[in-house]
């Protein structure tokens, strides 16, 4: 399971802070709507409203309710960002944009209380097109239309929904992706997680592993690498790395948690992947990007447990969607032989 967040050519000159952009010129998802949304990107909402701690974390700046259960929400991609390295905005940063603009919709117009716990329970993300996401000289504005589908109780709170969504990228089709969310109490969340230890309790031991170089896994930066050097043991299509866990990463532990947060999964597994394909292959890791991801979190990834991860490589193939070669990684999290998260991704090469 994710993280409770409660405690993947140059661009045109922008248009006015306040003017409708990309979606925003337009109809959200669900059904036609006839009157254009005008989202603002002057400044990020109030850090509260998506779980983060560090106000430079925040990306998502406005949001409106399109409909019954519909909504449109902005987010600007900053241009550099620790997490970001490479041309191509991160697909880590897309994930926390799609995270945040979620909680967002849940507070702001689902009536979610801010005292609440969100577990994401799946997610899943498709890239229409490379291209918009490229970094270009300026920072990207982004429009997510969301379209949720809300679980209530008898007396109308809201427990948890699940959303299928688009992502603009400068007016452009970059990305879909559909999701589930758990939403509970506090209270209810200490109850269920109060026999694990938490990273400030005497007994808690992390697991210290050494990072692989950042070449083989397509990033620069030794911190931002979060699974040891991939080793093939008999099977060459079948490649295993340990997670690499860095409670003081910036971005991943923007604030304490009880266990692996989600995203951190995905870039894992991204990394494995991406790693395992070149390899296999004869791939630049460079070159290599997520054309989609397929992930089901089936239990918590505990902080204090050795976490291995195991990824299965599949054939090369041509994908005339994205016009380029893609290959299936199938990418499964591990804690004492049992599996805790389960990953699909499709790698593809791009330039």
């Amino acid at each position: 399971m994710s993280a409770p967040t409660s405690v993947p050519g140059s661009i045109p000159a922008p248009p006015p802070a306040t003017a409708p952009t990309g979606v925003a010129a337009g109809r959200a998802a669900a059904g036609e709507r006839s009157a254009p949304v005008e989202l603002s990107y002057d400044s990020t909402v109030p850090r509260s409203l998506v779980h983060r701690l560090a106000v430079a974390e925040v990306f998502v700046t406005d949001s409106v309710q399109s409909g019954e259960d519909s909504f449109v929400v902005a987010a600007q991609l900053p241009r550099g960002h620790v997490i970001g390295e490479g041309a191509l905005y991160d697909f880590t940063l897309l994930l926390e944009v799609v995270r945040q603009a979620g909680v967002l919709a849940a507070h702001r117009h689902l009536g979610v209380p801010l005292a609440s716990a969100f577990i994401l329970r799946d997610l899943s993300l498709r890239t229409t097109g490379f291209e918009p996401l490229r970094i270009g000289s300026r920072p990207a504005d982004v429009v997510l239309s969301l379209d949720a589908r809300p679980r209530r109780n008898r007396a109308g709170r809201v427990q948890g929904f699940s959303f299928t969504g688009e992502i603009q990228v400068d007016g452009e089709p970059a990305m879909l992706g559909q999701g589930g969310l758990l939403i509970l109490s506090k209270a209810a969340y200490r109850v269920l997680r109060s026999k694990r230890l938490v990273p400030d309790h005497p007994g808690f031991l992390l697991p210290r592993f050494t990072a692989a170089d950042p070449s083989a896994v397509g990033r620069r930066n030794t911190r931002n690498v979060f699974i040891t050097d991939p080793v093939s043991e008999s099977d060459h299509s079948e490649f295993f790395a340990q997670l690499v866990v860095d409670t003081s990463h910036p971005h991943m532990f923007d604030h304490p948690l009880d266990h692996v947060p989600g995203h951190l999964q995905m870039e894992a597994a991204r990394q494995l992947a991406v790693a395992s394909v070149a390899r296999l292959h004869g791939l630049d890791p460079y070159t290599l990007a997520v054309a989609s991801i397929v992930t089901s979190f089936t239990d918590y990834t505990e902080l204090d447990r050795i976490t291995r991860l195991r990824a299965t490589v599949d054939g090369i193939r041509w994908d005339d969607r994205l016009r380029t070669f893609t290959v299936p990684v199938a990418v499964e999290a591990l804690q004492e032989g049992r599996t805790t998260t389960a990953l699909r991704l499709e790698v593809a090469q791009w330039s």
